[in-house]
Formats: structure tokens, C-alpha cells, sequence
């Protein structure tokens, strides 16, 4: 989740209301508050003793999007809720759970990122995908990546992506000769209940 960095200044979450409220609702009063919470932050960057450009301060200043930071929580369904993901807790994650772990939020932000333009693909390109997770995770997995509609393209020696909770998919298996160095390929389609060759 996003969350304002908490070694910002106090007023820096009133400050972010304010910029996300609708322009047409914002009064003299949210102005004025804005106002003086830059020059406050104005004016700490002059006092400050950096080796940083007057632009360089100013724009760290102004820069509203370094105001955040991306937190994962994770819900192991052991009776603790959700905790952040730290590298303490990551560290005694099974080997399937860290993938699981770290790939999930990845694939919302490219999801999110894709939001902005509708029409455009939504590729996402992965090699050698969740290794070390088991079959019914994949499944899952794989029920996001649809859900996400992102347009999965991976590699893999051993993913048939045979899951019921995958709609479809094409599955090229590339063929070396012994004798030469031609490949081919063979073309599989998974329909959501069959593999079926073409």
C-alpha cells in the first residue's frame, strides 16, 4: 500500500488532502494552508547545510511523489493478520511464499501503470515463472494475472500453464534437431479444460 514516508515534516499528510482534493472544493483556508507548508519546507532546504543545487533543494521540496512509500503486507492466515513484508519476515517465508511475495505486488503496480491507457497491450514478460511454487499457488497466480487482464507472455522448461483458473493460453514448445542447429517449434493451446496440440 501507499503511505506517506514517516520521517517527513508534520503537515506533509494535511498537505497531500489538500493537492488530492478536488480543485473546485479547495478553499482560501486549504490555500492559505498550503501556502505555508511549502514555505516552511522552503525554508528548511535554505537553512540546511547540503552540498544539493538550490534547483536540486527546491525540487526535492516540491516533489510530492517522494512524499510515499510502497509498503507490503502480508496476511500468512496464521491467525496474525496482516504484518509488513521485512526482510526478517520474508527471510522465513518458504521458498514459494517469497516468490509469491515479492511477484503479487509487482503485478498490480504493472497493472496499475497499464490503467493509465486502456486501449494500449498489457504485456508482461516473465522467465523461468514461480519456480518453487506449488501447483495450486500457480493457480492462483494465475487467476490474478487474468483478473488483472495483463497480457502474460513467459518462459519456462517445465510450465504447461494447465490451471483451471486460466481462461486460455498459447503454449509454444521449441524442438531442436540433433543433427543441425534448426529448431522448431510446436504450437499447444490450453482452452481453460484441455491441452490440445495444433
Amino acid at each position: 500500500m501507499w503511505q506517506i514516508r514517516p520521517d517527513l515534516p508534520d503537515g506533509t499528510r494535511t498537505a497531500r488532502e489538500l493537492l488530492l482534493k478536488d480543485p473546485g472544493r479547495v478553499t482560501d483556508t486549504d490555500r492559505e494552508a498550503l501556502h505555508a507548508f511549502f514555505r516552511s519546507r522552503i525554508e528548511e532546504a535554505k537553512s540546511s547545510d547540503t552540498a544539493a543545487s538550490w534547483e536540486e533543494q527546491l525540487g526535492e521540496v516540491l516533489d510530492y511523489t517522494a512524499w510515499h512509500q510502497f509498503t507490503v503486507r502480508l496476511d500468512r492466515a496464521n491467525g496474525a493478520g496482516w504484518q509488513p513484508l521485512t526482510k526478517k519476515l520474508h527471510g522465513a517465508l518458504s521458498g514459494g511464499e517469497k516468490a509469491i511475495a515479492l511477484h503479487l505486488p509487482l503485478f498490480a503496480a504493472v497493472s496499475a501503470h497499464y490503467e493509465a491507457v486502456p486501449q494500449a497491450p498489457r504485456p508482461i514478460l516473465l522467465d523461468e515463472v514461480f519456480v518453487g511454487v506449488d501447483t495450486v499457488n500457480r493457480g492462483q497466480v494465475f487467476a490474478l494475472l487474468t483478473a488483472l487482464d495483463l497480457d502474460l507472455m513467459l518462459t519456462s522448461d517445465h510450465e504447461w500453464c494447465t490451471y483451471g483458473e486460466l481462461p486460455g493460453i498459447a503454449v509454444h514448445q521449441l524442438l531442436t534437431g540433433t543433427d543441425d542447429d534448426a529448431v522448431t517449434s510446436a504450437r499447444f493451446v490450453w482452452t481453460g479444460t484441455d491441452l490440445e496440440a495444433e
